[in-house]
């Protein structure tokens, strides 16, 4: 997965075709947050008889095809599981590979992450880094920390499992007694992603259904697209046609369809001629 980040992060040129993708009323409804499970590479590679780092590589167009299309069209929050705590079961050919893959994205691309406001964040246990990668994770983040007009957060030897007994246990050990009441908004103050919204959207790759331990919490109420595309394949368009997809959803977050309507209808009453 990570070695998709080997990118670089253009200026965005908003297009004409750009901008008539989605309508004025579409774009209000877009998603603020997409987080996507980058999967397949190395099944890509398979299918061409070339190592798995050949597919990772292959990746590269497609984060950056999908990270400019996302800021273009004005999603302001995208996260990439880039390398997941289960992967360190992988060959350490592999993941020193990766690892590698992310120091050099980082040192190349911190230029124009300070040129077009890009703010980094890392989720994920860093300390399961080799020293090298968790060095420039840390320097990337505190040189884009004060950015603001984009937001891209990397998933790096994350589990969604740990991130909750974490959480679990900073909150006992913050709580002044043990009968306080516990409410959903001060225990998300402990998750990692405090200072994210929830995703609305969640994209997976290479046509498996499952969320694979990433942000199980934070996903209750997010809409779930599955691509049969391998990552490499999963380009601009494809990312586009998820957005579509999103958008023909109806988010009723436990409501009725007429409740939803008559919500909706307070906010935009039609006009009488």
């Amino acid at each position: 997965m990570l070695s998709s980040l080997s990118i670089r992060l253009e200026p965005v040129e908003i297009n004409f075709v750009t901008k008539e993708i989605f309508t004025v009323e579409e774009k209000k409804k877009l998603p603020r947050h997409v987080a996507i499970i980058m999967d397949g590479n190395g099944r890509w590679a398979r299918a061409r008889k070339r190592p798995r780092l050949f597919g990772h590589r292959n990746g590269v167009e497609n984060v950056r095809s999908v990270v400019n299309a996302a800021r273009e069209i004005g999603v302001p929050y995208i996260t990439l599981y880039a390398f997941s705590a289960e992967n360190q079961n992988r060959p350490e050919e592999e993941k020193s590979g990766l690892m590698k893959l992310l120091e050099e994205f980082l040192k190349r691309e911190l230029n124009a992450m300070m040129r077009d406001g890009i703010k980094l964040r890392a989720i994920g246990d860093l300390n399961g880094l080799p020293e090298f990668a968790r060095r420039i994770v840390s320097e990337t983040i505190e040189k884009t920390k004060d950015n603001q007009d984009w937001n891209l957060t990397l998933a790096l030897n994350y589990g969604s499992r740990q991130e909750v007994l974490n959480a679990v246990n900073s909150f006992s050990q913050a709580s002044q007694t043990g009968d306080q009441k516990l409410e959903w908004s001060d225990f998300a103050q402990y998750l990692e992603t405090r200072d994210l919204p929830d995703p609305d959207l969640i994209i997976r790759t290479s046509g498996e259904f499952r969320l694979s331990n990433f942000l199980l919490l934070q996903a209750a109420y997010a809409e779930i697209f599955v691509s049969p595309l391998h990552w490499p394949d999963f380009d601009r368009s494809a990312f586009l046609d998820a957005l579509r997809n999103y958008l023909s959803r109806e988010r009723r977050f436990g409501k009725t369809s007429e409740q939803i309507l008559t919500f909706q209808s307070t906010l935009f009453p039609q006009k009488t001629l």
